[in-house]
């Protein structure tokens, strides 16, 4: 059984060999070299995934850009012995700690898009999707294109964002405030965004044969959305509609969302809108696989909710994590990956004890 078979199968609930390899989003690297990793190994192959699953980076991807191009020229306004302040790729005025261990924080000053004249700027400048650097270039392309004609694993590509992008691009607060103070002008930008993505994926949907796509929103946090049910209805909920219907009309049948936090409040709105697969699942955001299989039963398909908190606290933790995923993985339609990224607090020891015990409840021989 081939891996693109494989995740067919997974996703189908139906009898498969075993599950698929992928890749967790790793890793602390230079602490695991330290603690016996070999140093001249890409990771990635060390640990023999088959799959390194993403939005917007990772292998057997589609490199197609559905976001902001060309982006901004990144511009140093004030530098520290504590912080630097700069403009980023994204426009946004970034405030960031120096010598910080472990994953950086930072503080967002000022973001590109304040007011309507902000944004009409915004999108004849960023947001144009007939921009060339939306593609490789076509040597490369058609490269990629023979590349994938005849492969036996599957391939993904972006489906996009609706509060994901202008969050990023408004921030959490004002983007909060738009929705009640001018909600003309947030439905005029999330309509935009689903015609582009349209405009840009029509190439590739007519040239490549793609098995799945992946959206992006990290729209809630620990205990449920940053929007409302019902603002998501009518903002997104048309337009999730709109864009997974012109992908199943073009052979994409299956589209996922990566969205961090308690998701449970919009996902029905996301299985309303056309989406069935889910990631990650977070475990201390209150997340449990277990339960919404039990509610959702075969609507929804999930890779993530393995507790990246256990993988640190040792091998009786990461016992009782995989014991209580292995009744999901048994059901189908689940592949059980850390539910985020892989931490500091993670030890090279732990995290290979957890690759095996992952292993033996998927099936992995």
């Amino acid at each position: 059984m081939t891996n693109r078979e494989r995740f067919w199968r997974t996703v189908r609930f139906q009898e498969i060999d075993r599950l698929p390899f992928w890749s967790d989003w790793i890793g602390p690297f230079d602490r695991w070299r330290k603690e016996g990793m070999p140093a001249d190994v890409d990771p990635y192959n060390f640990f023999g995934f088959e799959g390194l699953i993403s939005a917007f980076w990772g292998r057997d991807r589609v490199p197609v850009n559905l976001g902001m191009y060309p982006g901004y020229k990144y511009e140093l306004l004030e530098e520290t012995d504590e912080y630097r302040i700069y403009r980023a790729g994204d426009g946004v005025i970034t405030k960031a700690q120096k010598q910080v261990k472990g994953f950086p924080t930072y503080q967002w000053l000022e973001y590109p898009i304040k007011n309507r004249d902000d944004w009409e700027k915004f999108k004849e400048e960023q947001l144009n999707p007939d921009s060339s650097g939306r593609y490789p270039e076509e040597s490369q392309w058609e490269a990629l294109k023979k590349q994938w004609k005849d492969r036996d694993y599957p391939i993904t590509i972006d489906g996009g964002s609706f509060y994901g992008f202008p969050r990023n691009w408004i921030g959490v607060n004002n983007i909060s405030l738009m929705f009640y103070d001018e909600p003309d002008l947030m439905h005029e930008i999330i309509d935009y965004l689903a015609d582009l993505f349209i405009k840009v994926l029509h190439k590739a949907l007519h040239e490549i044969e793609i098995d799945f796509a992946l959206f992006w929103e990290d729209m809630c946090y620990k205990s449920g959305p940053l929007i409302s049910p019902a603002m998501f209805r009518e903002f997104l909920l048309p337009n999730y509609k709109k864009v997974t219907s012109f992908l199943v009309e073009h052979g994409v049948e299956l589209s996922w969302v990566d969205c961090d936090g308690n998701i449970e409040a919009l996902l029905p709105l996301w299985i309303e809108g056309g989406v069935r697969g889910h990631y990650p699942l977070e475990v201390a955001s209150g997340m449990d696989a277990g339960k919404l299989r039990e509610e959702y039963g075969q609507e929804i398909v999930m890779w993530g909710n393995v507790d990246k908190r256990a993988l640190a606290r040792g091998k009786e933790a990461i016992d009782e994590e995989i014991e209580r995923l292995a009744p999901v993985v048994a059901k189908g339609g689940f592949i059980p990956l850390v539910d985020h990224g892989v931490p500091d607090d993670i030890s090279y020891e732990n995290y290979c004890y957890y690759l095996e015990r992952r292993k033996e409840i998927t099936g992995y021989k």
